[in-house]
């Protein structure tokens, strides 16, 4: 790729991308682009969380803002659901489909995302204290890294 091919993108990024979740609040993220020898990754953090929060990725073989476009949907659907609440007991769901990304914690604990809410592995157990004698289904997707 030439020089001036990628100028046409790459001055566009990173940028700020604000949204609104499913309580009202306006949630910012900063948006990046990286291009791999296939196509384009955007990737949206959310912003002051410290990777403990919302991040979404996109992926586009021919351009950057077909993945950007992706992400924009992508973060609208994500916040205008909202999986959690929290109780005087602690967190629990608000119906059966729990939702989130699989982390870990600055002391390298496995660490779970949802709603952009860190949440421990023995929080993520107490969902399930509630549905004993339930059946489940757990699905891993793609990659965000």
């Amino acid at each position: 790729m030439c020089i001036e091919e990628e100028r046409y993108w790459s001055k566009d990024f990173p940028l700020q991308v604000e949204a609104e979740d499913f309580a009202g609040r306006i949630r910012t993220f900063t948006v990046d682009c990286i291009e791999l020898p296939m196509g384009y990754t955007v990737r949206a953090v959310e912003n002051s969380t410290d990777y403990m929060g919302y991040l979404f990725k996109s992926f586009s073989e021919t351009s950057p803002y077909s993945a950007l476009g992706e992400i924009r949907e992508k973060i609208r659907k994500a916040l205008a659901t909202r999986h959690i609440t929290k109780s005087k007991y602690g967190y629990d769901m608000m119906h059966d489909e729990l939702k989130g990304r699989i982390t870990c914690d600055d002391q390298g604990e496995p660490a779970l995302i949802v709603d952009g809410i860190h949440l421990t592995f023995d929080d993520f157990g107490q969902f399930f204290s509630s549905h004993e004698g339930f059946e489940f289904s757990l699905k891993i997707n793609e990659s965000l890294l």
